[in-house]
Order: structure tokens, then sequence, then C-alpha cells
């Protein structure tokens, strides 16, 4: 009897310390359920678990604004209900070492790199992928050390904390939520927390947005090389495989052989064969901001390089799957592409 007691005290003391530190219990199997308000040990562990998965977030022990809007971004990347709530399935979730996913009809590499919130060449790299093609019904694995969520956080503690610097914008017509988080270089979330949304895909023309931390992150491009744009940013049917996809670069026409210039200051993370993207170089930018320069006959720089804007970096070809010799160049923020057009001098 006194042994029972004591178990129910001691019960009953676990369930007082949750409620009063903010954390709930799933009886069912004793998980810890986290919510907005929670401190403490487990709210370390769940940032933690979010930031191996790759979103950017402060580890403090404070379930504030900024995890829960991380909490609905994994969420929402891995099809679970999005309330925001750490429980069972959530934990289960993060637990996981990897996403596999099964290929539905009418699904690309685009898709699903926009559902989990990793690049298409994140997928193709853990799959063995030698080009974008893809079947209904393929298995195809999800590396969860890459996967930042569809709406990464790219808002840093600094940002965070530099409230006064902010810009005011004015929704314009066919503009959407995500298109204007790639222009600010900033994420899904952290617009509909500083603007209280309720549902961030519902914006209308002449709205005025704040965008947190905005401190004109994006670098000042130029153009990689001078010719005509052959194919801008956007679905189109492929050239060579005359299917439907998305093109996430513009295709700029020059010559064979023709000087391929850094877009802007960075650090060559990549130059080499990248199969459909041919001979090609990646440079960061810092910030999550890095530049594609694709389908090169010669490479100038190796990884590791550091360039400065303006520096040749590699000379022009037909190199990969192309229909003739261009410069495929594309500018990604945190994994995802935006249009390079909307970065560069006009």
């Amino acid at each position: 009897m006194a042994n029972s007691l004591l178990r129910c005290r001691t019960a009953a003391l676990c369930l007082l310390l949750a409620l009063a530190l903010g954390v709930g219990l799933d009886t069912a199997a004793a998980v810890v359920v986290l919510r907005q308000g929670s401190t403490g040990r487990d709210v370390r562990e769940l940032q933690q678990r979010l930031v191996d998965w790759g979103y950017a977030l402060q580890v403090d022990g404070k379930f504030g604004p900024l995890t829960m809007a991380t909490v609905k971004a994994f969420q929402t990347a891995n099809g679970l209900d999005i309330d925001g709530i750490v429980g069972r399935k959530t934990w289960d979730a993060l637990a996981q070492l990897t996403v596999i996913h099964k290929v539905k009809r009418g699904e690309s590499l685009y898709v699903l790199a926009r559902r989990y919130g990793v690049s298409i060449e994140a997928i193709m790299d853990a799959n063995d992928l030698t080009d974008e093609i893809i079947i209904i019904g393929q298995e195809l694995t999800i590396p969860k050390g890459q996967v930042a969520a569809v709406a990464s956080l790219s808002l840093t503690k600094e940002q965070e904390t530099t409230s006064a610097q902010v810009e005011v914008y004015q929704v314009r017509p066919g503009d959407s939520a995500s298109v204007i988080a790639a222009k600010f270089n900033t994420s899904v979330p952290v617009l509909a927390e500083a603007n209280r949304l309720a549902d961030p895909n519902r914006l209308r023309a002449g709205q005025k947005l704040i965008i947190p931390g905005w401190q004109g992150n994006m670098p000042r491009f130029i153009w990689p090389v001078r010719g005509r744009i052959s194919s801008g940013y956007g679905w189109r049917i492929h050239p060579v495989y005359k299917n439907r996809q998305f093109h996430g670069g513009v295709d700029i026409a020059v010559p064979v052989g023709s000087n391929v210039k850094a877009a802007a200051n960075g650090k060559v993370i990549r130059s080499g064969y990248m199969g459909a993207f041919g001979y090609g170089i990646v440079i960061d930018h810092g910030r999550g901001v890095t530049s594609w320069y694709g389908h090169n006959s010669r490479l100038l720089v190796k990884a590791g390089e550091r360039v400065r804007q303006g520096q040749t970096i590699a000379r022009s070809g037909n190199t990969g799957v192309t229909t003739g010799p261009h410069v495929d160049f594309r500018i990604k923020v945190d994994g995802e592409t935006v249009d390079p057009v909307r970065w560069l001098p006009r």
C-alpha cells in the first residue's frame, strides 16, 4: 500500500511539474508533448533535432513563435497535421533518418523538392540519379541531412533582434507568399508570423506586408555572360525530353568558348561534371545564396577557391543535355531556385 501511494504521489508530482513547464504528456506511451510556451531540456532536444534536419533555428530551450513556425514547416514537409504542437507523430518523424517517397502520377523532382524542402541535386545524389527523369512507383530516398523544410527559416537571431530593419511590401496582382518570401530571402512562416496571417496563401492585391529582418541580404549580381535568353525561368516543354518540366534558371545563348564570369563574390563549392547540367560550377555567396553555371566546355576554377565578381570562371559550351551552346544560369536561396532575372540588372 505504501509503495502504491508513493507511486501515485510521484506520478502526480510529475504531472504538476509538466504542467508548470508548459509541457504535456501523451499518456499512451509517456511521450512529451510540446507547444508554444514550453521551456526546458525537451524543447532544446526538439530544437536540436530540427537543426539536424537542416532548419535554421537557435537552440535556446524556449518554444517561441519561431520554433512553432519551424515545427509547422516540418509538419508540412512530412505530411503531418499542421498544428505547431509536437506530439507522438511529430517526434517519430523527427527520429527518422530518411524519408522514403513512392512516386505518384504527375510528380517530378521539382515537385518533390518543393514538397520536402530539399534541392533537386540532393535527391539526385541520394538516389544516384544521372538525370531528372523519374517514373511512377519509383521509391526515392529523401535525405534527412539536407531537408530544410518547404519554407525553411532564413531569419537569423541577428535579424530577429534588429526589429528596426524592416521593409513594407505592397502585394501586387499575381503575387503569392512563396514568391514574396523568395524575393526577400525569407520564408512563408516568418511572413505569416510577422503579419499575423491566418492563411498566407490568401493574399490580396494592395495588401501591405512587413518583411521582418530585411537587410538587403541578396548580393548584387551581374550577368555571367551577355547574350539572348533562349529559355526563361518556369514551366516549359523540355527541348530534349519533350515533357513538361520546371526550368530553374535562364538559358543564355552564347557561342562556345565565351567567357563565363562570377555573378558575385563568393566561394566555389562545386566544379566538375554534373550530369545533365554538363560541366558546371556552383558558387556560395553566404546567407544561403548560391549561383549555378551549367553546360560549360572548360572550367577555370576548383572547389574551395574564392572568386570575385566579374572573374572569368569558365568557358561556355554545349555539354550535358542541351540542344545548342548556352549558359544555364541559376540562383538558389536556401536550396530553392528563384527567377534570376529579378536579381540581375536590366
